[in-house]
């Protein structure tokens, strides 16, 4: 068990690294990337037929970045809240918009468009990462912690930001 949980560490720090040496400019004033984990809730609640949902996130950031020409070391408390688009939400596809804020040791703060099928979301949007504006992205696998009508989940998060 020991060895399978060391590799996944190793593949997240890996799809990390690579994430953020393809999508951060050169020229980036300030980036960061690490793991956003934690948890969730959805109302009315998810299940077979769309509805509109609201939702938040909330959860501890650990990385690494740079800001100002610093080597920053991230450990920031994270809180968001968004609501579907459309049609609305169900267990299958979800599409919306959340924003929030991280603080610590680096202030972050973003405007994000979710995309989510079944488990598996990707938030992309404006950030200010360190106080400069640029771009973040979120790979997340939001794992729910019932059945339907789903309303509570945990969640992985690989995040990525940087300010150009």
């Amino acid at each position: 068990m020991k060895t399978f949980a060391t590799r996944g560490v190793r593949v997240v720090v890996g799809m990390v690294a690579a994430c953020l040496a393809f999508s951060a400019p050169v020229s980036a004033q300030a980036a960061a990337a690490g793991i956003l984990q934690g948890s969730g809730t959805i109302s009315p609640g998810l299940g077979a037929t769309p509805a509109p949902q609201t939702y938040t996130l909330s959860g501890s950031l650990t990385g690494a970045g740079a800001a100002g020409g610093s080597a920053v070391v991230v450990n920031d408390s994270c809180s968001y809240s968004g609501s579907s688009s459309g049609l609305g939400d169900n267990v299958a596809f979800g599409l919306g918009t959340m924003s929030g804020s991280c603080t610590g040791s680096l202030a972050i703060t973003d405007t994000m468009t979710v995309v989510r099928v079944g488990a598996i979301a990707l938030e992309a949007g404006p950030d200010s990462t360190g106080g400069v504006a640029g771009e973040a992205i979120h790979i997340c696998i939001w794992i729910a912690t019932q059945a339907p009508p789903i309303t509570n989940y945990i969640h992985v998060c690989v995040w990525i930001g940087w300010g150009a």
